[in-house]
């Protein structure tokens, strides 16, 4: 096969394929700050609610979904919006308990000096 004839293949199916990519990956980012945003928006609605937490994650889950475009639905499935959201919700939930940690300690240092004067 002539080279040419193969590059005129090759250089658009890689053009679609890094297009491809950069659309997923843009669309991700999208869907990861928005799920921010979602779960706080759960939270209040969910606030009056015992043991709402899979309701929560459920209408976030949804809510994300269904504001994907319908071409990217084929490349991001729930599941995978599924992962985002719990992998989101999980960094939230680390900063918060750093957050607290460090607001106990500065609370405990500052009992300790009043403690001493």
């Amino acid at each position: 096969m002539d080279l040419d004839l193969i590059m005129q293949f090759v250089v658009p199916l890689i053009a679609i394929i890094l297009g491809a990519a950069s659309a997923y990956y843009h669309e991700n980012e999208k869907i990861r700050n928005s799920s921010i945003k979602y779960i706080a928006q759960a939270e209040d609605m969910y606030k009056d609610t015992i043991k709402s937490g899979g309701q929560k994650f459920q209408w976030v889950v949804d809510t994300i979904y269904n504001i994907v475009p319908a071409p990217f639905k084929i490349i991001l499935t729930k599941k995978m919006i599924e992962r985002i959201v719990q992998s989101t919700f999980d960094g939230l939930e680390e900063y918060a308990k750093l957050q607290l940690e460090k607001a106990l300690n500065n609370y405990v240092k500052n009992q300790e000096n009043e403690s001493r004067d």
